[in-house]
């Protein structure tokens, strides 16, 4: 089931023989067990991951975030995702995969009053205005009154209409990366290059989030500083202004991104998602290079990379366009001989060569990151993302 939410160019010559290279990957080292993780969200949804060490240097290694499509059914488990994580353990990344809100494992409401945005009777505050509406009106078991018993679960059933619920998944990539920047804090990664591998309509969420990501800081702005120069004085969601604007965005730590099948939900106007990057995060063509594989006897998935690497992207502009080519560090390409599609890619690289290309594809631009050192964040808590409104990203009210 498919549903959506609403540099230099160094290494070019290298990527480009890189992709057409089938000798397969070899590593010497054996791929690190899977751990389990909790991790929660800005909202007060628990979510549940599982992290891969690096088999080199973890301390040191980059960030893989894998991403399935969510719907009906779906989980971590649904795919050789595990496969997949494994090689990259191998070849020298850190893994980090986790269930989207109501979907597998991630099904438990830790802060029901953050969740469903309850009046604080105290204040009279309401403490999420950024999300707990689309929670109210979208998940079946709102509370309609102080008496009634609070819901404190959540699964995929109750998604009312997951369509237009779906932006809310932004918030739980927002919670994985404020995750992994606590691991990075304490020395066991290094979120200072991050890449995203994902399938289907999880490759719309995953360009979604890297949109918020180009729109705050990468560093949790000193509160005292803040608050003396009239800003905030914590930093709770994005965008959220900043006296002398946002630098150091952290958008530039996302090295790159590998999607399989990426796919535009008919729900998304393709006007919406090509806003993402030509106007709300400008930098994120020239900066984050992409992979779009698909099936070669796929059309369908053909048509929908050729409108992300040619319409969203614009990788090859018209003569006289102000944009820079992009074609020597973002490609699509397809898988020779299949129409599988999406997640379906994975787990026949002897035959398909997926994760072979994926891995070079990945080492190619870790060529151009590698000297990147790992650098304190100092976020206490996860950010929220203002979804709608004249001072967030444009999806319509619930």
């Amino acid at each position: 089931m498919r549903f959506w939410m609403a540099p230099p160019l160094l290494f070019a010559a290298a990527v480009a023989v890189i992709l057409n290279d089938n000798t397969p990957v070899a590593s010497a080292q054996k791929a690190a067990d899977p751990i389990e993780e909790t991790f929660q969200t800005a909202d007060g949804v628990q979510l549940h991951g599982l992290f891969t060490k690096s088999a080199k240097t973890p301390g040191n290694d980059p960030v893989v975030i894998l991403l399935y499509p969510p719907g009906k059914d779906n989980n971590m488990g649904k795919g050789d995702w595990k496969g997949l994580a494994g090689k990259l353990s191998e070849a020298g990344y850190n893994v980090f995969q986790f269930d989207w809100r109501g979907h597998g494992k991630s099904t438990d409401i830790k802060d029901t009053a953050k969740f469903w945005n309850l009046q604080n009777p105290a204040t009279g505050a309401f403490p999420n205005p950024w999300s707990g509406p689309w929670n109210t009106k979208f998940i079946k078991g709102a509370p309609t009154n102080a008496a009634k018993k609070i819901k404190n679960d959540i699964f995929f059933k109750d998604f009312l209409d997951p369509v237009r619920y779906a932006p809310t998944l932004i918030l739980d990539l927002a919670a994985a990366r404020y995750h992994l920047d606590n691991k990075n804090d304490a020395g066991d990664v290094n979120t200072s290059s991050i890449y995203l591998i994902g399938a289907d309509t999880a490759a719309t969420i995953g360009m979604a989030w890297l949109m918020t990501e180009w729109n705050r800081p990468a560093f949790n702005p000193n509160p005292n500083q803040l608050a003396a120069f009239g800003g905030f004085p914590t930093y709770k969601f994005v965008p959220q202004p900043l006296n002398g604007g946002v630098t150091n965005e952290a958008g530039a730590d996302i090295s790159g991104a590998a999607w399989l099948s990426a796919n535009r939900p008919n729900s998304v106007s393709e006007r919406h998602v090509k806003d993402w990057v030509s106007k709300m995060a400008p930098k994120l063509r020239e900066n984050n290079p992409m992979l779009f594989l698909y099936g070669e006897k796929d059309e369908a998935g053909k048509k929908q990379a050729n409108f992300f690497y040619n319409e969203v992207l614009v990788a090859k502009p018209p003569p006289g366009s102000p944009l820079q080519k992009i074609t020597e560090q973002t490609f699509e390409e397809a898988v020779k001989g299949t129409k599988l599609a999406g997640v379906q890619l994975l787990g026949n690289n002897a035959e398909l060569k997926t994760e072979d290309k994926i891995i070079q594809f990945l080492a190619a631009r870790q060529k151009d990151r590698a000297k990147l050192i790992r650098k304190n964040r100092g976020f206490t808590e996860p950010w929220s993302v203002a979804l709608s409104g004249p001072t967030g990203f444009g999806f319509n009210q619930p």
